[in-house]
C-alpha cells in the first residue's frame, strides 16, 4: 500500500492567515492561525505591513507541519488562497516593499475614480467585468507611483514590481523569486482583460501604469514555483493559487450534483454572492463578472459584495438576541442579490465563519425559499485550494 499523501494550504486573510494540512480525501487534519495588524493612518485609509504578513505566513506553515506530526516527505504540494485587490509594490533588486500594502478596503482614491467614470467606465466594465472603484488595485498602484518618492524612478529603470498578496508571497516563499499571479487575482486589478485573459495596454494607460511592473499570469492550476526548503524543511511545488471568493466557489462547484449555475454565499469578513456563468462572458447589474477555474478550464462567474459582515457579527457576540436580529437582516440582504441572479438557484451553497451559527442557514432558507447546503467545512476558501491541488495531481 502506498504511503498517504498530504497537501499544505495557505489561506491569507485581511487580519490574519491560516495554514491547513489536508489529507488525500481533502479533509483538513490540522489548522493553524496567526494574526497581523491592519492600520488606518487617515480616514478612509487601510494599510498593513507586507513583511509582517509574510512572517505570519511562514510561521503558520511551520506550525501546521509541526502540529501534523507528518513527515515533510509526505507533503506533496502547496496551494495559496488570498484576500484580493490588496496592493503591494516592491523593489525587484532588494525584494523590499516601497510602501505599506494598501488593503482592498482602502478608499483614498475615491475622488480620482469618480472623476474618470464618465469617460472610462464603459470600457473598463466591458473589458474587466468590474466598475471603476477604489476597491480594485489599479488606482492604488497609481497612487503609490504618484505619491511615494522614488517609486516612478524605480518603474522607469525596470526595478519596480506590483503584486496582489499572492504575488508578493510567491516572490518571497519560492526559489528564484518568481513574479507571478493567477487569473482570478489578476481579474480584480482593473488592468486585466477577462475576455482575452491578458493585461490590457489601454487599461494600463488609463491609470498611468507601466505594463512591465505587472506579474506573469497563469491559470489557477499551474506550477507557480517551488517553496524554498528552509520554510518547512523541504522544497515542494506551489500548484494552485486562487482568490478567496473564487476558491470557495470552486469548492461549491466540485461538490455540486448539478454544477451548472452553481450558486454560493460566503459569510466572512465580507458577505459575497457568486453564481457560475459558464464559458460565455456576460455583464449583469449589480454584479461584477470575474473568472473562476473549473474542470473544463477557466469560466466566468457573477459576484456581488453584499456587505461587510464579520465586524458586525463580532460586535453582537455577547448578545444572542442582537445577533439573531442581525443574521435575519443579513439573510434578507443576501436574498435581494439572489433574486437578481440570471438563473434561480436550485440550492445555495454556504461557507464562511459566520455559518458556524446554525441559525443563519435556517434564516437564509426562510428568506430565499431555496434549499441551503453548507460546505463540508466553513473554511470553504481553504477547501477550494485543496480540491484544486487534488485535481491538478
Amino acid at each position: 500500500m502506498s504511503a498517504k499523501r498530504y497537501s499544505l494550504v495557505l489561506d491569507v486573510g485581511t487580519t490574519g492567515t491560516k495554514a491547513f494540512v489536508f489529507n488525500d480525501r481533502c479533509e483538513a487534519i490540522v489548522k493553524t492561525y496567526r494574526a497581523y495588524p491592519v492600520s488606518s493612518p487617515k480616514s478612509g485609509w487601510v494599510e498593513q505591513d507586507p513583511r509582517l504578513l509574510l512572517k505570519a505566513c511562514i510561521q503558520v506553515l511551520r506550525d501546521a507541519v509541526k502540529k501534523s506530526h507528518i513527515p515533510v516527505s509526505r507533503i506533496t504540494a502547496l496551494g495559496i488562497t488570498n484576500q484580493r485587490e490588496t496592493t503591494i509594490l516592491w523593489d525587484a533588486n532588494t525584494l523590499t516593499p516601497i510602501y505599506p500594502a494598501i488593503v482592498w478596503e482602502d478608499r483614498r482614491t475615491k475622488h480620482v475614480c469618480t472623476s474618470r467614470r464618465a469617460r472610462h467606465q464603459h470600457e473598463i466594465r466591458t473589458k474587466t467585468g468590474l466598475s471603476l472603484d477604489p476597491y480594485f488595485s489599479a488606482s492604488k498602484i497609481e497612487w503609490i507611483l504618484t505619491h511615494v518618492p522614488g517609486a516612478q524612478t524605480l518603474a522607469d529603470v525596470g526595478r519596480l514590481r506590483f503584486g496582489t498578496v499572492d504575488s508578493w508571497l510567491l516572490t518571497h516563499l519560492c526559489e528564484h523569486a518568481p513574479h507571478v499571479t493567477d487569473e482570478t487575482n489578476a481579474a480584480r486589478t482593473l488592468l486585466f482583460n477577462i475576455r482575452t485573459k491578458t493585461w490590457d495596454p489601454k487599461l494600463c494607460t488609463i491609470f498611468n501604469i507601466p505594463e512591465r511592473i505587472l506579474p506573469a499570469v497563469y491559470p489557477s492550476r499551474a506550477e507557480f514555483g517551488w517553496l524554498r526548503s528552509e520554510v518547512i524543511g523541504r522544497s515542494i511545488p506551489v500548484r494552485a493559487v486562487i482568490g478567496d471568493q473564487q476558491s470557495s466557489l470552486y469548492a461549491a462547484i466540485t461538490s455540486s450534483q448539478t454544477p451548472r449555475a452553481t450558486t454560493k454565499v460566503t459569510y466572512g469578513t465580507g458577505t459575497f454572492v457568486m453564481q457560475l456563468l459558464g464559458t460565455t462572458c456576460s455583464l449583469r447589474a449589480p454584479f461584477f463578472t470575474t473568472l473562476v477555474p473549473t474542470d473544463g478550464g477557466t469560466a466566468y462567474a457573477l459576484e456581488g459584495k453584499v456587505t461587510v459582515s464579520g465586524p458586525e457579527v463580532t460586535k453582537r457576540l455577547s448578545s444572542p438576541k442582537k445577533l439573531e436580529i442581525y443574521l435575519h437582516d443579513l439573510s434578507r440582504q443576501v436574498n435581494r442579490y439572489v433574486k437578481r441572479l440570471p438563473v434561480k438557484p436550485k440550492e445555495i451553497v454556504i461557507d464562511g465563519g459566520i455559518t458556524r451559527d446554525p441559525n443563519l442557514a435556517i434564516f437564509q432558507e426562510d428568506a430565499s425559499g431555496i434549499r441551503i447546503r453548507p460546505l463540508a467545512t466553513y473554511d470553504g476558501t481553504a477547501l477550494g485550494v485543496a480540491l484544486l491541488l487534488r485535481d491538478s495531481s
